[in-house]
């Protein structure tokens, strides 16, 4: 739960205030700092978000002759955590199964091709999450992380998914799938 220090840096008209900070679950505040602050991040940046889902919330843009996608992957059980799976096709848009996807309805699913956590690796540790790792819990003594500490690891590290795109290096951040 947010702690007296962190109410007082959410903005005004946030949905977070004193009321509703009490009734709503982890989850529910992660997720709506996600819509509050990492959403207009990544619009700022030229993506477009689609249609939402409970579980996922897409998010496309055209580069050249390329079509860059995103989503935000929500636990299905609920936890307070979330990976970034990400794509790129060409501008064209793809051919799956017979069937040609134009550009404006890819989504990641049609091109995935990694994600962008909070280190690299397969299991759902590695996704970012309120529970810090063990080491870091040890070493701070604190178990969780604050909502708004989530959100800036994400901002921190897409800059790493920028540069993917551009250089197709990994960053300590970006797992790539094996084809």
């Amino acid at each position: 739960m947010p702690t007296l220090a962190s109410r007082a840096s959410l903005p005004r008209r946030s949905p977070l205030n004193d009321r509703t900070l009490t009734s709503m679950t982890l989850t529910a505040v992660l997720r709506t700092l996600v819509k509050e602050r990492f959403y207009p991040f990544a619009e700022e940046r030229g993506f477009v978000r689609g249609q939402a889902s409970s579980l996922f919330a897409p998010f496309r843009r055209r580069r050249g002759d390329k079509v860059h996608v995103f989503d935000v992957q929500w636990d299905k059980y609920g936890a307070p955590r979330f990976v970034i799976n990400f794509g790129e096709a060409p501008s064209s848009g793809v051919e799956i199964r017979g069937k040609h996807i134009p550009a404006d309805d890819l989504e990641t699913y049609h091109c995935l091709v990694g994600r962008l956590q909070r280190r690299r690796g397969g299991s759902l540790g590695t996704w970012f999450q309120l529970r810090r790792p063990l080491s870091d819990a040890v070493t701070s003594l604190r178990w969780n992380y604050q909502p708004e500490e989530v959100v800036a690891q994400v901002i921190a590290c897409f800059t790493e998914l920028e540069a993917w795109w551009q250089t197709r290096r990994e960053g300590p951040h970006v797992y790539i799938h094996a084809r």
